[in-house]
C-alpha cells in the first residue's frame, strides 16, 4: 500500500512537472516568433521580450498559488481525518481497555465466589479448576471474533460447541451447537458461554450412568422476542435430583450456583427440567432495539 502510494504522488509531480515544461517550452517558441514580428527593431525587440518575461512570471506564479493552495488544503483535509480517525481508534481502545478490566473484575468475583463455596464440597478444587477452565476457554472464544463487541448466536454456539467437544475426555459426549442470526453483546456472551459449559459438563459427567455411555449434547441460542432463549439438551439418564411434582431440584452445588448467579446476572430465568434428559434453558430478557 506504502509502494502505491509513493507511485501515485510520483506520476502526479511528473505530469504537473511535464504539462508545465510543454506550457513553458510551446510559450517561448511562440512568443519569441510574435515578437519578431512585432518588433520594428532592436529596442522594441527587447521591450518585448522583458513584456512576455513578466508575463509569464505573473502567470505561473499565480498558477503555482492556486495549485499549492488547492494541494495544501487536501494535506491538511487528509491529516485532519487521520487524527479524527487516531484519535476514535483510541477513544475504542480506551473503551474496549474499560470493558476488559470490568469483565475481569466480574470473572475475579465469581472465582471468589466458587472459593467461598468450596467448603461445602468433595474435591471442590478439582471442580473449581474446571469451571475457571470454561471460563477462560469462552473469554478466548469472544476475544478471537473478528468484532470483539457482538457475536453471532449460531457462530458462537457452532464454536463453543467444537471447543467444549475437544475439553472433554474422549466418549464421554457428543456436542452440537445451532444458533439463529441474532447478535450476542460480549457482555451477554460471556456469562452464557459459562453456563453452556457448565451444563455441557454436567452432561458428560453424569448422562452416561454406570456404563459411562456417550451422551449426545444440543446447544442452540436463538432469539425469541425481545430476548434470548438458551438451550442445552442431552439424551442421557437426566437429573436424578428433581422433584417431578414441582419440578425443582432437590440438592444443590456448585455448579448449580454458579448457573443461577450468572443467570442473575443477565436478569434471566433459569429453568431445570427432565426431557427425555436433562434439559438446561435459559431466558435472557434484552432491551428493545
Amino acid at each position: 500500500m506504502a509502494k502505491d502510494f509513493h507511485r501515485k504522488i510520483l506520476h502526479s509531480a511528473l505530469r504537473v512537472a511535464g504539462i508545465y515544461a510543454a506550457v513553458s517550452f510551446a510559450w517561448i517558441a511562440f512568443s519569441d516568433r510574435a515578437a519578431a514580428a512585432l518588433a520594428e527593431d532592436y529596442a522594441h525587440l527587447a521591450g518585448f521580450q522583458t513584456a512576455k518575461g513578466f508575463f509569464f512570471v505573473a502567470a505561473t506564479s499565480t498558477l503555482l498559488f492556486f495549485f499549492s493552495k488547492r494541494q495544501l488544503e487536501r494535506l491538511v483535509a487528509a491529516q485532519s481525518e487521520r487524527e479524527r480517525d487516531t484519535t476514535a481508534a483510541l477513544k475504542e481502545k480506551d473503551a474496549l481497555l474499560r470493558e476488559i478490566n470490568h469483565r475481569v473484575k466480574n470473572n475475579l468475583q465469581v472465582i471468589i465466589s466458587l472459593l467461598h463455596l468450596h467448603g461445602r464440597e468433595r474435591g471442590g478444587y478439582m471442580e473449581i479448576e474446571q469451571k475457571v477452565r470454561s471460563m477462560a476457554l469462552v473469554h478466548e472464544l469472544v476475544t478471537s471474533s473478528p468484532d470483539m463487541s457482538t457475536l453471532s448466536a449460531r457462530s458462537f454456539a457452532e464454536r463453543l460447541a467444537d471447543a467444549l467437544q475437544g475439553s472433554l475426555a474422549p466418549g464421554t459426549a457428543s456436542i452440537r451447537g445451532d444458533g439463529d442470526d441474532s447478535r450476542l453483546s460480549a457482555d451477554e456472551a460471556v456469562p452464557i458461554g459459562i453456563i453452556i459449559a457448565e451444563a455441557c459438563s454436567n452432561s458428560a459427567k453424569h448422562a452416561g450412568g454406570e456404563a459411562l455411555k456417550p451422551v449426545s449434547v444440543t446447544i442452540t441460542i436463538r432469539g425469541d422476542g425481545d430476548g434470548l432463549v438458551v438451550g442445552i439438551r442431552d439424551d442421557g439418564r437426566g437429573f436424578p435430583d428433581i422433584d417431578d411434582e414441582s419440578g425443582s431440584i432437590n440438592k444443590t452445588g456448585i455448579g448449580l450456583t454458579l448457573m443461577e448467579a450468572l443467570a442473575d446476572q443477565l436478569r434471566g430465568r433459569l429453568s431445570i427440567r427432565n426431557e427425555s434428559g436433562a434439559a438446561v434453558e435459559l431466558r435472557v430478557p434484552r432491551e428493545p432495539r
